[in-house]
């Protein structure tokens, strides 16, 4: 359920992204929300992929 819910914000994060009025700081901003919620997608995947570390 983690897993979903990190998906469906990074998708959010991307929309926002795409938004024509973004200034540059939120952009900046944006940019580094989506790095961490990937991350954080990336070691539950991980954990997943190998339920030994888990």
């Amino acid at each position: 359920m983690e897993l979903e819910n990190l998906r469906s914000a990074l998708s959010c994060v991307y929309e926002k992204l795409g938004a024509e009025s973004l200034t540059e700081p939120d952009r900046v901003e944006l940019v580094a929300r989506a790095e961490v919620v990937q991350d954080r997608i990336d070691a539950l995947q991980d954990g997943v992929d190998d339920p030994a570390s888990a």
